[in-house]
This record gives C-alpha cells, structure tokens and sequence, in this order.
C-alpha cells in the first residue's frame, strides 16, 4: 500500500488564551486528499485549532507544518469557510460579488476579468445554486449562503478546505447535500469540517478527530466510545439513516 505523504503535520502543539489552556499537546497529522471530521463539544478548542492550522493564531509551544512550511507562508492553498457565514447578510451585495472576492487571491490590482466571472458561474453550478448571481445574500435561505460561502472559498482554487461548522443553520436534506458535495470536491482536495452532526459526518468522512483541550485521533470514519467520553464525557448512542450506528470500544475494534 502506498504511503500517503502529510499536508499538514501538528507537532505538539499547545495554545493558551490569556494563560488558560484551551489546547494541550496535540499531535497529529493530516494526509492529502484526506476528510477529516473534526468533532468535540463547545468550548473543547475545535476552531482554535482550525485557526492554528490556518496561520491566524501561533502556537504558544510546538509546530505546526503545511507542506513543510510554516502555515503563513502556505496561506494560499487554503479555502476557509468560517463558522458564521451570516454576519452582515444585510449589506446589498449580490451572490457574484461575494463569490468573485475569492479570485482576488489571484488578480490582486489587476482586478476581475471575464473568465473570472465565467469560473464564478462554473462554480455556481457545482456547488448547487445556479441561476442565483444577481440575488442578494439577504434573500437567501440559510443553506444558499452556506454553499455561496463555499463557492468563494473554491474560486481561490484552495488545496485545502477548511470549514468550520458549516451545516449549523442548515436543515437535515440540506446537511446531507452539502456533505455530498464536500466528498465530491474531496476527490481533488484535502478537507477538514467541525462539525456537531454526528449521525451524518461518519457517512462522509475518511477519519475522525475528537477535541476537548487534547485530542483522540482516529484514522477511519467510525467513531468510539473512547473518543465520545473523553470529548463529551458522557455515553453517547448514535442513530444513522434508521438504524443503530456502531459506536467502536477501542482502536482495536474494527
């Protein structure tokens, strides 16, 4: 079997927020091309982490790697997503605009062009809102703004895909779609999603990280009893598609 080199690679990494420890001593690695679900409960250090990975935020101990480098001098190959897509969705801006913003990464001065807006219209189809360019994001439901944000995202032609709870206003068909769409995109990138949506994500994913100040990874898309009680401290019994979902013991379990 070939080996899979890392595109990210989190070496000991701890942070804190004015001395209180929010992430202690995380070590793990992130394969290409893999969809990682990133799973923990409020306050556990899920998008600290993601905004450790993303350059925003510096370790207070530790490293952490893209492609080699450190994760500022890579921030081009990354899409973001963040977790709350409706700030300001009373501004007039239209669908295309805000999609277009994405492909400034590579004109900078140089402004938007024709085959910019064609790539816009592309992406419009592949992300499931054609025909919505001229409609303001104010008139659109919860899920459409979820997918124009992930199509500004891709318009930077990211390697990497990081969203940060992107089906929290999202309702059950929509959660389904959208995770259909990211193991589509997925075949050509590496995805990383935080995300509450425990009976879905393990249908979709490739691996499954539970984080709650340290982290438990696991590389398949089960998720244990292990990491449920350390993450949430607690049993939790999972239902999928109608039927009991299998709750792992242990790693060794499979």
């Amino acid at each position: 079997m070939t080996q899979v080199s890392p595109v990210i690679q989190v070496q000991d990494v701890s942070f804190s927020y004015n001395r209180e420890p929010t992430l202690t001593n995380l070590t793990f690695e992130v394969p290409e091309r893999e969809f990682l679900a990133i799973i923990g409960p409020n306050g556990g250090g899920k998008s600290t982490l993601i905004k450790l990975i993303l350059g925003l935020l510096e370790p207070n101990h530790g490293r952490i790697l893209v492609k080699g480098r450190s994760p500022r001098k890579m921030s081009k190959i990354f899409g973001y997503v963040p977790q709350d897509v409706n700030v300001n969705i009373q501004f007039p801006i239209a669908v295309m605009d805000v999609i277009l913003m994405g492909r400034l990464r590579h004109r900078g001065h140089f402004g938007i062009n024709k085959q910019d807006r064609q790539r816009v219209m592309e992406l419009m189809t592949m992300t499931g809102i054609p025909g919505l360019e001229n409609r303001k994001i104010r008139d659109l439901s919860a899920g459409q703004r979820e997918r124009v944000f992930i199509a500004r995202a891709l318009a930077a032609d990211p390697d990497i895909l990081i969203l940060d709870e992107p089906t929290a206003s999202v309702d059950t068909a929509g959660k389904t779609e959208l995770y259909a769409l990211l193991k589509d995109l997925n075949e050509t990138k590496t995805i990383i999603v935080v995300s509450h949506d425990l009976m879905i994500v393990s249908s979709y994913v490739k691996s499954v990280a539970c984080v709650n100040q340290g982290i438990h990874y696991h590389p398949k898309n089960e998720i244990t009893e292990t990491m449920l009680q350390m993450g949430y401290h607690c049993p939790v019994e999972l239902i999928a598609h109608g039927q009991p979902h299998r709750i792992l013991k242990t790693h060794g379990d499979f």
